[in-house]
């Protein structure tokens, strides 16, 4: 059973002041987040695999940028453990358990982000 997701309200407000300029601004972000996410996640795990430190480092990096721009705090907080693992931890239980961690932050993060967003 998942804990539930919080979101930064000052993030929020700002999607929302963002939409009252350019009605649908924020669904778009959203939308471009929960497509891009995934991907994200998988280069984080291939990283991981292969102990390729950079690709991790990237693609975590840019995970957590992104997560932090929409307010999802959590999932911001999830990647950056992992975004600063020392290579040599990579397929330690630690890790292993850090990206399970993030598995299903990021899936509560992406239900959570459609429920504010009903128009998507």
């Amino acid at each position: 059973m998942s804990t539930p997701i919080t979101f930064d309200p000052d993030a929020l407000a700002l999607l929302r002041m963002l939409d009252e300029s350019e009605p649908g601004s924020s669904a778009r972000l959203i939308r471009l987040f929960i497509a891009d996410a995934p991907a994200l996640l998988s280069r984080i795990e291939l990283g991981h695999e292969r102990r390729d430190s950079e690709e991790l480092n990237q693609a975590a990096h840019f995970l957590r940028s992104s997560a932090l721009a929409l307010g999802a705090t959590d999932l911001a907080g999830a990647t950056q453990r992992l975004e600063h693992l020392p290579p040599a931890q990579f397929g330690s239980r630690e890790a292993d358990d850090l990206l399970a961690a993030l598995r299903v932050c990021l899936r509560d993060t992406l239900l959570g982000l459609l429920a504010l967003s009903p128009e998507l």
